[in-house]
């Protein structure tokens, strides 16, 4: 695995650190998940990466590159999509999502998310 990563990071392409950039590195995370693109995908996430799932269990970086290639076809349509800079710190929040990135190596890397299930009140 230590090989693969260093082949994953020598590829990866950068953004500006700025928000339009950060928008770019949520663009590419999405279209890696609909392009079941594991490289590209590996690009974008942190070797430290976690995510807490609308389920509540705890994925690391390793259980979404495994579980990319199986990943169900879909189109995902973002909406209410906000960013958000502090420091090295970026923050989008979209949907009920909640990914968080920082910038290492001339690039925005997620290194956490978080999903929330939103249920509808019963009439």
């Amino acid at each position: 695995m230590p090989l693969l990563f260093l082949a994953l990071a020598a590829a990866c392409p950068a953004e500006p650190r700025t928000e339009a950039g950060l928008q770019q590195a949520e663009d590419h995370w999405i279209a890696a998940l609909e392009q079941r693109d594991v490289a590209s995908l590996g690009c974008r996430l942190a070797p430290d990466f976690t995510d807490n799932d609308w389920r509540g269990e705890l994925r690391t970086r390793a259980d979404m590159l495994v579980a990319l290639p199986s990943r169900p076809s879909s189109t995902l349509k973002l909406t209410e999509v906000t960013t958000r800079l502090s420091g090295t710190i970026g923050i989008v929040r979209k949907v009920r999502f909640t990914d968080i990135f920082v910038w290492r190596d001339g690039r925005w890397q997620a290194i956490a998310a978080q999903e929330t299930v939103v249920v509808s009140p019963q009439p």
